[in-house]
């Protein structure tokens, strides 16, 4: 009995960590166009923004919220 009610419990926790990865917001990058996890933009010591996926210092950053299809 213990055993099937472990199951249930973590299998409710799987499918709800699957359903918020989904419901994750996706972002753009507008330097290169690229769908990605998140913000692509980094603060450096100087207070400057850097996008890793241009490789160029940014100024406002380049990451836009994805639109959803």
């Amino acid at each position: 009995m213990k055993k099937a009610l472990l199951t249930v419990i973590l299998g409710g926790l799987v499918a709800l960590a699957a359903a918020a990865a989904k419901t994750a917001p996706k972002y753009t990058c507008t330097l290169t166009n690229k769908t990605i996890e998140k913000c692509c933009c980094i603060a450096r010591e100087d207070g400057k923004l850097y996008c890793t996926l241009a490789k160029k210092t940014v100024d406002p950053c380049c990451c836009v919220e994805a639109k959803s299809r």
